[in-house]
Parts: C-alpha cells; sequence; structure tokens
C-alpha cells in the first residue's frame, strides 16, 4: 500500500490460529479490528492439533513417493495418508496439481520458503507471551522414533540436508527408553532435535483471545458471513446476524477459506485436509513430544494428559469423525508404547486443515482486488505458522513490506471473474 490511505478498520473473517494472529498484529498497527467466526473462537483445526511449533522441520506435505503411498491406501482406512475413494472434481483438480509439485526440486524449494516464513516463529512466541498471552511453551525439543534403524538414519540425514534444524546422534535401542520410558520395543531407533517446541494450542487460542480482548477487538461468534463487497474504497461485510463495514478484510477462514472468495470469482485450488487426534493416559507420560515417524503419529504431553495425533483423510465432508481413524492412529501408535491404557481414550477430534498443492500458505491480496487479503493454506503448520503470518499481513497492509512470492496467492487462484462490486460471499 505505499503511497496508499491505510484504512482506519479491519475486518479478519476466521477466529482460528491464523485470523487470531492476523487480528492481534493489526491490532499492534494502531488499526480498528473486528473479528468474525461462524462457529466458535478456535473451532476448525486450531485446538486438536499435536501443538507442534516447528520452524525448524517445516517440510510440504507434497514430497516425492508421497503421492504412490496416497494412492497404496486410498481403499485402507488404517493408512496414515487417506483419500476418500469418490473424489469429486475439485480434489481431483487439487491432486493433480499436488502431483506436479511432488518433486524433490519443488520439495526443497518449499522447505526453504517455510524455513524463511518461520524464521522468527520462536522469537514471536515468546513476545507473545511477554505480551500476556498466558500459555506454558515445553521447551524441550522432540524425541524421533522409528521402527528400524534404516528409517531413522534415512530421516537423520534428510533433517541435516534441509539444514534448519541441528539433529543429535542416532540412538538405539535402550538410549531410547532412557530419554523416554514410555516407549516400547517397536521403537529400535531415533534421534533428538533440541530447538523444536510445543504447547497447548487449545490454551494458547483461549489465552490469545484474552489479549485481543482487553485490547479492543471486537470478537463476534455464530455469524456466517454470507457476502463480503469492496464498494468505494470501503468493504462491506454481510452476515447471519448483520452488517459490518470496514476499510480493508482478511479471510482467514482455514479450510473454508474458498467458500469465501469464491463470489469474488477467484477459485481457489484448495482441498481439506482432515487431521485427528485423541488423549489417552499413560503411566509414565512422556517429557517432551515424541514423533513416532514411521507410524505418521505425534505424542504431545499437555497440562494433565496426553495427545496423540495423527493421520491426513482427504475428505470435504469437514466435520464427519471417521472412527476408523481414530483407530487408525492407536494401532500405528501401539507397538511403540508402553502403559498406555488404550481402553480409556478420550477427547476424540477432527479438524479440517487448509491444504495447498505445493504445501505453502497464500499470504496477501485476494487476487483482482485491492483492500481484501488472504491469509489460508497453512497445512498443518497453522500454530508453527501463525505468529510470523500475522506479523506478515500487518506489514503488508500497511506497505512496510514487499509481497513474498513463494506465498502469493495467484498461483493457485484461478483468474477472477467480473463480478458486481468485487464480492465474495
Amino acid at each position: 500500500m505505499h503511497g496508499e490511505p491505510l484504512p482506519e478498520s479491519i475486518v479478519v473473517v476466521g477466529a482460528g490460529l491464523i485470523g487470531l494472529c492476523c487480528a492481534h498484529y493489526l491490532r499492534q498497527q494502531g488499526f480498528e479490528v473486528t473479528v468474525i467466526e461462524r462457529d466458535r473462537l478456535g473451532s476448525g483445526a486450531a485446538r486438536g492439533n499435536a501443538g507442534e511449533i516447528c520452524p525448524g522441520v517445516a517440510q510440504p506435505l507434497a514430497a516425492p513417493g508421497m503421492v504412490s503411498s496416497a494412492i497404496a491406501g486410498m481403499y485402507r482406512p488404517d493408512s496414515a495418508l487417506h483419500i476418500h475413494p469418490s473424489p469429486d472434481a475439485a480434489m481431483i483438480r487439487f491432486l493433480s496439481r499436488f502431483l506436479v509439485n511432488a518433486t524433490a526440486r519443488r520439495y526443497r524449494s518449499g522447505v526453504a520458503a517455510l524455513a524463511m516464513l518461520g524464521a522468527d516463529a520462536r522469537h514471536r512466541f515468546d513476545e507473545l507471551r511477554a505480551e500476556g498471552v498466558d500459555v506454558e511453551i515445553n521447551k524441550k525439543g522432540y524425541l524421533y522414533v522409528f521402527g528400524s534403524e534404516s528409517s531413522a538414519a534415512r530421516v537423520h540425514e534428510l533433517v541435516r540436508a534441509n539444514g534448519s534444524a541441528a539433529a543429535g546422534p542416532l540412538l538405539t535401542g535402550g538410549a531410547l527408553t532412557e530419554r523416554e520410558p514410555c516407549l516400547a520395543e517397536g521403537a529400535r531407533a531415533g534421534f533428538e532435535i533440541a530447538e523444536e517446541w510445543t504447547l497447548d494450542p487449545s490454551r494458547f487460542v483461549s489465552a490469545l483471545v484474552a489479549v485481543l480482548e482487553k485490547s479492543g477487538v471486537q470478537i463476534i461468534e455464530g455469524a456466517r458471513v454470507n457476502d463480503i463487497r469492496e464498494v468505494r474504497g470501503e468493504t462491506v461485510i454481510h452476515t447471519s446476524l448483520g452488517e459490518t463495514r470496514a476499510g480493508a478484510a482478511v479471510l482467514a477462514a482455514g479450510a473454508r477459506s474458498p467458500e469465501l472468495s469464491a463470489n469474488a470469482g477467484v477459485a481457489l485450488n484448495m482441498f481439506p485436509g482432515k487431521g485427528y487426534s485423541f488423549s489417552a493416559e499413560f503411566s509414565e507420560p512422556p517429557s517432551r513430544l515424541v514423533k513416532l515417524e514411521d507410524a505418521r503419529v505425534a505424542v504431545t504431553p499437555m497440562d494433565g494428559h496426553v495427545r496423540i495425533a495423527g493421520t491426513m483423510e482427504f475428505d470435504r465432508d469437514h466435520d464427519r469423525l471417521n472412527r476408523a481413524r481414530i483407530a487408525a492412529i492407536g494401532k500405528a501408535a501401539h507397538p511403540y508404547l508402553r502403559g498406555v491404557d488404550w481402553s480409556r481414550i478420550h477427547s476424540e477430534w477432527v479438524g479440517s486443515r487448509p491444504m495447498t498443492p505445493d504445501g505453502l500458505p497464500l499470504i496477501g491480496r485476494l487476487p483482482g482486488h485491492r483492500n481484501t487479503y488472504l491469509a489460508t493454506g497453512h497445512n498443518m503448520l497453522g500454530l508453527a505458522l501463525g505468529p510470523s503470518t500475522g506479523a506478515l499481513i500487518a506489514e503488508l497492509v500497511t506497505g512496510q513490506r514487499e509481497q513474498p512470492p513463494e506465498f502469493r496467492p495467484e498461483r493457485f487462484a484461478r483468474k477472477p471473474r467480473k463480478v458486481r462490486a468485487g464480492s465474495v460471499r
């Protein structure tokens, strides 16, 4: 917005991790901010994830070999990556672009782009705590665990080659159980990464909301956005609870963002990737996050419970909890863990992550629009990259920073059609 007058007020559509972080940094820049959420604060993928703050090991899902893995698991309900066996046109369009991006060169480019966006992530989380976002951060690092020494050695080398995180030496057998006694015989090799953190994402959402409300951000729950229009330099948002006017808008509605952009003539090539989690009781809980890499499961200690999270399911039904996926997580994790009461799992959760074909978010102006921005498509990294994204959006709106080309929305947005006054649903 160099040389252009700044808006006085901004509406953020979506109160997940990205939307709340955008609201925080926009408010810090002095804007009057309103957050509109169709459901409850932190719904969608915000509260039930594994709680990973992992900028050093962030990587796109579109990696070499991932497509063949997905095809092999399409009809297996217990596969770590499951595609609903009745794909529609949107899924086919998404998967075709995913295939194009699942190359070694594009994967390396994606790793570098995510490392750039998340370079200040840990600093931002420490800042948020200093600003009153009262949530405990576990800074003990991650323990990566594998079912074989060959698997551990392959991923260990990949982490070292990516260069964004420092992996400790390879560990085998008893060296693993010495570090985390909850590990069983299935855990045969692994290594530590000291720099990565975790937190309870639900507590983080609640703490951030409290800071936003104290700073004067208006938050509206249960308001479905029906239309957004840019009219004579003003943004008009029509919701099921009434109309809101502002100088600009940020669409940060996660997996539902394509619905918001559709009536603007901007079709976003995104698709919901559903993740699952549940909590379990351990006789001796882990002290930090344990990544069961061959099982594609994360085990995270949180306040008073241990969350077990995993799987990726491509399914347009955002809210349907497929219990076969919960069972698949437990089955995959069982050989690696001891002292777990599997008969008393609780807090089962499903949330749709906003997936993009190259694994990188869409951050910047909505194509064909002047005062409407996108902040979505963070795949499985919404928590880790939330504060960095919020700060970037604030810098783009105020003209303090140019659009990073790696995240430009145009790359997965079909050309805008002419629509009435730039309206979006």
